[in-house]
C-alpha cells in the first residue's frame, strides 16, 4: 500500500486530504507542525509528498532541506499546496494544487505520480437507472460506474465497439436527468469471473457548459456520500475546503 505523506498549517485542510486520501486506500501520515513532518519524512519513507507552500518556505530551512533531499535526490513527487497571491517558488520539481481542493484534480495528481497504471478520471460506483438509444430504438439498462470522461452499463442488448449511442440517466438527488452522446469503447461478456454481468462502456462525446458542470456536480455528491458511509474516526471534513461543490451539501464524519 502507497504511502503519503501531508504537511500544512490548516488543520482543516490536512484532515480533509487524511479522509480522502484513505478513502482511495492509501496509507496517510500527517502534521501541522514542521518538525514533526521532518521527523516523518525521515522514518516513513513515504511515496509522495503534499505539502503546504507557506509551511515549506516559512518554518526555516530544516523541513525545507529534508523535503528537497527527498525530491531532488532520490526523485520523490512533491505536490505543493497553494495559497494564491502567497504561492512562493521553490528551487526543487514539484506540481501545484490550487486550494480549495478540486477532487478531480487531486485525483488526477495522485493517479499519475503514485500509481503504475494511472486512472486519468475519477470513476464512482453507482446504481442508475438509464436508457441508451440508437437510431430510433432505445433500450432501458442500468448504470453501474460514471465518471466525467462516460460510464459502464448493464444491459443484454448487442452493441458493438464504436457503435454511436445516446444515453439518459437521472442525477439523483439534483432533480436532473442528462441527455449526452457517445459511443462504445468496449463490450463485457457475460462468463463466472465477472459474475455473468453482460454490458458496455461508453465514453461521452466533449462536454462543455451546464452538461459538464452537472456531471461534476453530481459525482461530487455521491464522493462526498461515500465518504460520509465509510468514516474515519471522529474526523470532521469543512466543505470549504472543496471546490465547485454545491452549496446545500454538508458532510461530516464523526464515529458512530
Amino acid at each position: 500500500m502507497k504511502r503519503l505523506l501531508v504537511g500544512d498549517h490548516r488543520q482543516e485542510l490536512v484532515s480533509a486530504l487524511e479522509t480522502i486520501l484513505r478513502h482511495w486506500g492509501y496509507r496517510v501520515v500527517a502534521s501541522t507542525g514542521a518538525e514533526q513532518l521532518c521527523d516523518l519524512i525521515r522514518e516513513t519513507g513515504p511515496d509522495l509528498i503534499i505539502m503546504g507552500s507557506r509551511l515549506l518556505v516559512g518554518q526555516g530551512p530544516a523541513l525545507r532541506d529534508a523535503v528537497r533531499q527527498k525530491v531532488c535526490e532520490e526523485s520523490l513527487p512533491l505536490i505543493l499546496l497553494g495559497e494564491g497571491d502567497q504561492l512562493q517558488t521553490l528551487d526543487m520539481p514539484h506540481e501545484t494544487l490550487e486550494i480549495p481542493l478540486d477532487v478531480f484534480s487531486l485525483f488526477a495528481l495522485i493517479q499519475r505520480h503514485v500509481e503504475r497504471h494511472p486512472r486519468k478520471n475519477l470513476r464512482l460506483t453507482v446504481k442508475l437507472p438509464g436508457m441508451f438509444c440508437r437510431g430510433e430504438t432505445c433500450t432501458l439498462a442500468e448504470v453501474l460506474t460514471l465518471s466525467t470522461e462516460g460510464l459502464f452499463i448493464r444491459t443484454g442488448a448487442r452493441l458493438e465497439e464504436r457503435d454511436e449511442v445516446r444515453v439518459f440517466f437521472p442525477l439523483m438527488g439534483m432533480k436532473q436527468e442528462l441527455e449526452l452522446d457517445g459511443r462504445v469503447l468496449y463490450r463485457v461478456e457475460p462468463g463466472p469471473e465477472n459474475k455473468y454481468m453482460q454490458g458496455v462502456g461508453i465514453e461521452f462525446a466533449e462536454l462543455a457548459g451546464a452538461s459538464d458542470r452537472l456531471l461534476r456536480s453530481f459525482i461530487e455528491r455521491c464522493f462526498l456520500g461515500e465518504l460520509s458511509t465509510h468514516r474515519h474516526g471522529d474526523e470532521q471534513m469543512a466543505k470549504n475546503q472543496l471546490r465547485n461543490i454545491s452549496p446545500e451539501i454538508t458532510l461530516e464524519l464523526r464515529r458512530a
